[in-house]
């Protein structure tokens, strides 16, 4: 990783131009807690959580002060190994007040942010025994925004350009992989895997790693007082982490799952989708497509990659040009057809209705991404291991699988 890290400087202003944080012209000083603050802002402000709110006008908690969880979840090893930096108050009541400022509106966007994305990579560290609350390392990097670029990092977990290739996440044809939130999301979880076998007691050291490369974060003390502006960072990580812990909030998961399955491809005709002619043809604006469909990075895309990647947007940015848009259809392993859909880990696929052994199924084909925890989620009534139990699986699930979701209503 680059000695870099992934936050500007403090003495900078930060703008969004094209969806990418750049320093301003005309700076003030500003706390990192601060520019963050901005960054959580601008990030609502994209349009898939625009969409995200014309949908679900309610998700905003109208109490100006969060209620606690009744049963606080014990701090997990990274946060144990943050809890020096409780000492620095100046830095922690900065944070705090910008999660607690307008009626803790930072704090919701980041809860319904989570809700797209946070299930599938707790699922990653789980199944990788790394603490959870690395998950919000994209809450800070990123803001849980797939367009993010910055200095040669890119993507919801800020991977550089070495890091990319790496694990095998190219910038070729015109797509940068690194902008793909499961393939990222797993090679950030890869690396964090390789980090703590370098440093196997001091999750906080892997973390450091990440941000700054391994070299810095060997000879850091991995006290507070050693940098200033990384103990920033790690202040904020750890009161955001232990704030959305805490606090009893609304689960956003099965929202942004109904909100995915209204969004239409771009319909994708003879070799390919010519990015010009969709601008000039008023089909869709050029930071709206780059915040949408950031990975693409070229004028043209080919069919094929359309159908691996995923080209769905919200509804009503499809519908500026056609008033009755036909979903793509994409042929499934059965000869059936089905509604294309966004490469995202939240979306579910429902083929048909059938019965094994006395139980009436929904079936459900698993697509990339999929885990038996999130496919559960989209189905109440249903957990992880019911699914398990009735499909017979004792390993993994496969991408083409076919699953017997049992038809609770």
């Amino acid at each position: 990783m680059s000695s870099k890290a992934h936050f500007l400087p403090l003495l900078i202003c930060i703008n969004v131009i094209a969806h990418v944080l750049i320093p301003s012209t005309k700076c003030s000083a500003q706390s990192l807690a601060e520019q963050w603050s901005l960054r959580v802002q601008q990030r609502s402000e994209l349009p898939d959580f625009r969409a995200f709110e014309r949908a679900n006008p309610d998700w905003k908690v109208q109490e100006s002060k969060p209620a606690l969880k009744a049963a606080v979840p014990a701090l997990d090893p990274l946060e144990t190994a943050l809890l020096p930096w409780g000492g620095n108050k100046e830095a922690i009541d900065q944070t705090m007040q910008v999660l607690f400022e307008d009626n803790y509106h930072r704090a919701q966007i980041i809860g319904v942010l989570h809700g797209r994305y946070g299930g599938f990579i707790t699922s990653e560290l789980l199944a990788a025994s790394l603490p959870s609350s690395f998950q919000w390392v994209a809450g800070l990097t990123s803001v849980f925004n797939a367009a993010h670029e910055e200095n040669d990092h890119a993507g919801i977990w800020g991977l550089n350009s070495a890091m990319g290739q790496t694990y095998g996440l190219l910038q070729a044809n015109g797509i940068d992989q690194r902008k793909l939130v499961v393939e990222s999301t797993r090679a950030f979880v890869r690396e964090l895997e390789r980090l703590q076998r370098r440093f196997p007691d001091d999750p906080h050291r892997v973390l450091v790693a990440y941000w700054k490369g391994m070299a810095y974060a060997t000879r850091w003390t991995g006290a507070p007082g050693y940098d200033k502006s990384l103990d920033e960072q790690l202040v904020l990580l750890k009161v955001l982490s232990r704030f959305m812990v805490n606090i009893e909030r609304p689960s956003f998961d099965l929202d942004w799952v109904e909100q995915a399955q209204t969004w239409q491809p771009l319909a994708c005709e003879g070799e390919g989708i010519n990015r010009s002619q969709l601008i000039a043809d008023g089909v869709i604006d050029s930071q709206t497509l780059s915040a949408l469909l950031p990975w693409w990075t070229s004028d043209f895309l080919s069919c094929a990659d359309a159908q691996k990647y995923g080209t769905s947007i919200p509804r009503l940015v499809a519908e500026q040009v056609d008033a009755n848009p036909e979903p793509a259809k994409t042929a499934t392993s059965n000869g059936k057809t089905e509604n294309a859909e966004p490469n995202d880990p939240t979306v579910a696929v429902i083929e048909e209705s059938a019965t094994i052994e006395g139980v009436r199924c929904i079936l459900h084909t698993v697509k990339k991404g999929d885990t038996l925890w999130n496919i559960a989620q989209r189905y109440p009534g249903t957990t992880p291991e019911d699914l398990a139990e009735i499909n017979e699986i004792s390993d993994y699930i496969r991408i083409g699988q076919t699953l017997c979701v049992p038809d609770t209503k």
